[in-house]
């Protein structure tokens, strides 16, 4: 069977073609390199993490690094901020932190026109990359104020629909469930991130190097734009239209399906979750210069992408558990062959 998509048939002679000089399209794979070679310049020993990232990016969807405190995670969201020449938020997560003060509110004004109105102040979220850092520090009832940001790019207040900007990209915080004051995240504010990644700590050498001055926050302000927040949208664009063959959208629904049927899982994946493991393995694909997708795409992000997206007995709201479950659900799924 063959991934690659089938030839197109040549248009009819009369067929009306649009012109449109400045849409050429863009080198996927020439500005993954440079936004993950971007990353590597800050981030110290985390080349894999990066590349998630950027898949995440420009797959549209939002990413949860969970780890312990002091490993690079705010960095690394704010080296792609710099990256993407777009305007960066940060939210930290803390107990008595409203979801006023994530998303806005409401605010009186007063001119002498017209009196005292209120008027809608946006917040932190308003950005085309925002960290929220420890994540899990935030009550469950401020954490659900990002399911609609998240999933929709708005954010209703008062009846009022507002638009994020575009593109939009969630990089959240959390520390490990056993750490104290912190909420567990439920099932549906999981569901909202694309991926899950617990990076560690650096190896030794590139722990020197941070140490040293060589990488880490001291080397943020040499960040400069390598495109703009324009560029990347026409890339999501772009990454959306990578073809899927159906062996390969077959070989998804069974690794779903062993998700359902693995005996330590209470529940499976989501045909949600299956979609979303679809766009990061397009992203991956157009990364590595590919106009479609292959099962190594599929196998190499479901980890990332599913682990969080399963139900685990016992847990304590980590998804380590669950990552390791999905890994071995994905071995257990013999994959297609071209």
């Amino acid at each position: 069977m063959d991934f690659p998509p089938p030839p197109l048939a040549p248009a009819p002679n009369d067929a009306p073609r649009a012109v449109q000089p400045d849409a050429q399209p863009i080198d996927v794979r020439a500005l993954a390199a440079q936004l993950v070679a971007s990353i590597d310049a800050v981030v110290a020993g985390h080349h894999d993490i990066a590349e998630i990232a950027i898949a995440t990016l420009f797959a549209r969807g939002n990413l949860l690094i969970e780890d312990i405190p002091g490993v690079g995670k705010t960095l690394l969201a704010q080296v792609i901020a710099r990256a993407v020449g777009g305007s960066f938020g940060r939210i930290q997560g803390t107990p008595d932190l409203l979801p006023g003060d994530v998303t806005g509110s409401m605010m009186p004004i007063t001119d002498p026109v017209n009196g005292t109105r209120l008027e809608f102040r946006p917040g932190p979220v308003f950005a085309n990359v925002v960290v929220f850092d420890e994540l899990n520090r935030a009550t469950p009832r401020t954490q659900s104020a990002l399911l609609e940001a998240a999933e929709e790019s708005t954010v209703t207040v008062d009846g009022t629909t507002h638009r994020l900007p575009t593109p939009n990209m969630v990089v959240a915080t959390q520390n490990p469930i056993e750490i104290a004051g912190t909420y567990g995240l439920g099932e549906g504010s999981l569901d909202r991130f694309s991926a899950v990644v617990t990076p560690g700590r650096a190896a030794p050498e590139f722990e020197l190097d941070v140490l040293t001055g060589r990488r880490g926050r001291s080397m943020l302000n040499a960040i400069e734009a390598i495109t703009t927040p324009a560029v990347i949208a026409r890339t999501q664009d772009e990454v959306a239209a990578i073809y899927v063959a159906d062996a390969v959208g077959a070989y998804v629904v069974d690794i779903l399906g062993a998700t359902r049927r693995h005996p330590n899982i209470r529940l499976g994946a989501s045909t949600r979750a299956g979609v979303s493991l679809i766009s990061l393995a397009r992203a991956r694909a157009a990364m590595e210069g590919r106009t479609y997708v292959v099962p190594d795409d599929i196998a190499g992000l479901a980890v990332a992408s599913l682990g969080h997206r399963v139900l685990v007995a016992d847990s304590n709201g980590s998804t380590t558990a669950g990552r390791d479950l999905v890994a071995e659900c994905v071995a257990s799924v013999a994959a297609p062959t071209a």
